[in-house]
Parts: structure tokens; C-alpha cells; sequence
């Protein structure tokens, strides 16, 4: 190996070192290792990685893309949208402290889905939700001009 000398904000040092105390990474080389070989396999299309363990390493520390987007694989609640559309159908039927309790038994508080889905209630609760699609409207259908009226 070549040894090279790069000089780093300390901030950022100090970001390395608490993921090297926290075991995200056994020592900052290997930290430094990984990350230029994670940077160089994305910019460059014929790149192997050679840091020992890389696939390990980058499955262990890097987020996977289902859930930063809101996968919920590994959550020990429902799917997201499914509560989002549970939660709905409860507030349209006028069932607010039913969708309460739905979000209080399967979430923990401060879970990320938790709030949103306590931010939608609330927009039902103030009346500021879109209402629904097939709810009654307020006046008559209207009829095509050339049909006659009943």
C-alpha cells in the first residue's frame, strides 16, 4: 500500500472517530479506506473495490434505498401507505379517536411514520384535509344540456 498524507476539517475527524467508537468501523483507516473505495465505485464504472470486507462493511453502514424512501422491511409496524389509507378511512368516517389508538398501538412515539400519520389527523381534525372522492356533493348532479330533467 502507498501511504498518503490528506489533511481533513477537524469536525470531520471528529465525525470519524465517534463512528470508529461507536464500531461503525474498527479504526478511521479503514474508514478512509472504505469511503474512497465506495467514491470511486460509484464515479467509475470498471472499479473494484479493494478494501478487505467491502460488501460486508457497505451493507453494515451505508442506508438502503427501500428505506430511506419509506420501506418498512424491517419495521414492526404496517407498511406506511397502508396506514396512511387506514388512517383516512377512519377520519372520513368520522372515527378520529379510532385512527388515534390505530397510531398509538403501532408506533412507537416519535417514529417518523407516527408523526406524519398524527400530522394528517390533525388536518382532519381542523377540517383542512382533502375530502374524499366519493362523498356525497352538495348539490345536484348536473345533466348533459340535451338530456331532459327529472
Amino acid at each position: 500500500m502507498v501511504k498518503s498524507t490528506v489533511r481533513f476539517p477537524e469536525s470531520v475527524v471528529g465525525e470519524i472517530e465517534s463512528l470508529v467508537e461507536s464500531g461503525q468501523f474498527e479504526s478511521k483507516s479503514e474508514f478512509y479506506r472504505f469511503s474512497t473505495d465506495y467514491v470511486l465505485n460509484q464515479v467509475l464504472d470498471d472499479y473494484e473495490p479493494e478494501t478487505i470486507d467491502y460488501e460486508e462493511i457497505r451493507g453494515e453502514v451505508m442506508p438502503q434505498a427501500g428505506r430511506e424512501l419509506g420501506g418498512d422491511a424491517d419495521a414492526d409496524h404496517p407498511p406506511f401507505f397502508e396506514s396512511v389509507a387506514f388512517v383516512r378511512k377512519l377520519a372520513l368516517r368520522g372515527n378520529l379517536s379510532d385512527a388515534e389508538d390505530f397510531i398509538d398501538h403501532q408506533y412507537v412515539p416519535g417514529d417518523r411514520h407516527a408523526v406524519v400519520l398524527e400530522e394528517l389527523l390533525q388536518m382532519y381534525r381542523e377540517g383542512t384535509a382533502p375530502a374524499s372522492r366519493d362523498a356525497a356533493p352538495d348539490r345536484e348532479p348536473r345533466v348533459a344540456p340535451d338530456e331532459p330533467q327529472r
